[in-house]
């Protein structure tokens, strides 16, 4: 069946509320922000609307910003409490470390530790070689992910960010990455912290462990109000890199920087910009009526439609009259039609963009206008009224 984009004529007076207020447009607040960054993203952690970008599919690399998906992915395929032994080739990794000794053994979650709070290149590759045997067939598996969260300008060459022809981003491709990390518990108890004691095996033959403390890198969680995240980055060629989290009036807000002379300073204003400026309403929620549409063949000439889940979107506080819902209905229903059958998609819009949308699902049954039909609706209104005496 083809689609016909109507506007449905019942409903939408719930929606008068938003219809409020001057418009502000992002070429507006992009004038209003001095960002250093050669690239950045806001993006609202819950319904994933990008709130501001500068140059967001510029493809760059990303330093130690890998080690997001490189967490996320071991947190997909590993026990926390599982045991890696460190190979030669891991404890030789270049770069930033967490000094670990060939050979020793350390549990899964000391070396995520290490991975987002020391940004241990060697805890990468050991994690990496524990969760998929080799560095290459993790590294498969990045890609892989990549794709399924729809970064599809990133390219994965290795678990940890060290330069690489091959290895690179853009800061939407990493928003959306980081959004899918935050919303794994234990990697958002991670970068959230400002301190960890791991355990540290005692060299050579000496039994035991001790413990050592590392420090987070990321100063936001010491100087922005709500901060939570998430990871910081530097290479020569990435330039000063950060992905970072806020939480403020019960909404979070992400943000990505590529190359920002100026990162913390940077950071702090994106947040609060993305915290302060917008938020978060639900248009509907999960099977509420959204109007009615015709059905053919029917004994009832039209059925309510309702949304399929609950529709929240992200807007700036002054540009609520910019809100527009459309609907788009399936042509040519008809009856037989199931209780919840789809019959379309909800759109709601800021301006010509699409912001959020849903499947449109038939309220009730609509019951064919033959004999076996009316049986059927009989049987159904019959019992309805002996269930209610």
């Amino acid at each position: 069946m083809t689609k016909r984009a109507v506007c449905c004529a019942v409903g939408w007076c719930l929606l008068a509320c938003l219809m409020l207020g001057e418009g502000l447009s992002f070429a507006e607040a992009d004038n209003k922000l001095s960002i250093s960054a050669s690239a950045a993203v806001v993006m609202d952690q819950q319904t994933g609307q990008v709130l501001w970008a500068k140059n967001p599919h510029w493809r760059r690399p990303i330093a130690s910003l890998t080690k997001i998906m490189t967490a996320a992915l071991i947190l997909e395929h590993c026990d926390l409490q599982e045991s890696v032994v460190v190979s030669r080739e891991a404890a030789r990794t270049p770069g930033s470390s967490m000094y670990l000794r060939a050979g020793a053994s350390y549990p899964v979650q000391d070396l995520l530790w290490g991975l987002m709070l020391a940004s241990g290149n060697d805890a990468a590759e050991a994690l990496a070689q524990h969760a998929a045997k080799t560095t290459e067939n993790f590294v498969r598996l990045m890609n892989e992910k990549a794709v399924l969260l729809g970064a599809y300008n990133t390219h994965f060459a290795n678990p940890h960010g060290l330069p690489d022809d091959n290895h690179y981003s853009t800061a939407y491709d990493l928003a959306l990455i980081t959004r899918y990390a935050m919303s794994i518990p234990e990697f958002s108890e991670i970068v959230a912290s400002q301190r960890k004691v791991i355990s540290d095996p005692l060299p050579g033959q000496q039994a035991g462990e001790t413990g050592r403390p590392i420090y987070n890198k990321n100063r936001l969680l010491w100087q922005y109000e709500g901060a939570n995240g998430v990871k910081t980055g530097y290479t020569a060629a990435a330039g000063r890199c950060l992905a970072a989290s806020a939480a403020r009036h019960g909404r979070q807000v992400i943000v990505i920087l590529l190359d920002a002379p100026r990162m913390w300073e940077d950071a702090a204003v994106l947040l609060t910009y993305g915290l302060e400026e917008f938020e978060n309403l639900r248009v509907f929620e999960k099977g509420q009526t959204v109007g009615t549409i015709g059905v053919a063949k029917g004994l009832s000439g039209v059925v309510p439609v309702v949304s399929a889940q609950d529709m929240w979107i992200t807007i700036s506080k002054s540009q609520r009259d910019a809100v527009e819902v459309d609907c788009a209905v399936y042509e040519g229903l008809e009856a037989p039609l199931p209780r919840w059958a789809p019959v379309g998609r909800v759109m709601v819009k800021v301006g010509a963009e699409v912001v959020a949308e849903a499947p449109l699902l038939a309220g009730k049954e609509v019951a064919p206008r033959t004999l076996s039909g009316m049986l059927k609706d009989f049987s159904h209104r019959l019992q309805k009224l002996l269930l209610a005496q």
